[in-house]
């Protein structure tokens, strides 16, 4: 019992005195299902998406009851000042979120619904060997569907990147 009452005192130690760590190591080893796209907007966003899955009661499905606890979570953060920003091509990480100064955490490539695990290893792992010089070569070097670019697309993360490696001479 004692071991448990000393976990408790450093989990809530965390929570108190370094707040941005708490929560991207909370969201990396417990959050089963989380909404990025919901967190990157923010506490109302949160709130709104909390409340409609609320409102569903024993309609709502398993995984987004599994949201809404990820989502009480951010939501907590977020009231504490604690920004979520967008999953960055270059900053994340395959499945943990990092800490990007004292008030931001950056999601990892998994937490885009759809990009699993395999992917999310490749991605961290094509990047770390060269940068992507385009859409294209990210889809080709890290077996990307289609669907997951499209939806990177719909995110921003991937702006400012050419779609193919063909120069245009005219």
């Amino acid at each position: 019992a004692s071991a448990y009452v000393t976990s408790a005192f450093r989990i809530a130690w965390y929570k108190v005195h370094m707040p941005v760590y708490y929560y991207a190591s909370w969201l990396s080893c417990k959050a089963t299902d989380v909404d990025v796209i919901t967190m990157i907007n923010g506490y109302d966003a949160i709130r709104n998406k909390m409340i409609e899955i609320e409102n569903k009661g024993k309609d709502a499905t398993n995984k987004e009851l599994g949201t809404l606890e990820s989502l009480h979570v951010c939501l907590e953060a977020t009231a504490r000042n604690i920004k979520f920003l967008n999953v960055n091509l270059y900053k994340s990480e395959a499945t943990t979120y990092v800490v990007n100064s004292d008030n931001d955490i950056i999601p990892p490539f998994n937490a885009i619904d759809g990009l699993g695990d395999v992917v999310a290893k490749k991605i961290v792992e094509e990047r770390n060997k060269r940068e992507f010089l385009s859409v294209e070569e990210l889809q080709t070097r890290c077996k990307i569907s289609d669907t997951l670019i499209e939806i990177m697309r719909n995110m921003h993360i991937l702006d400012g990147m050419d779609e193919s490696n063909q120069l245009s001479l005219f």
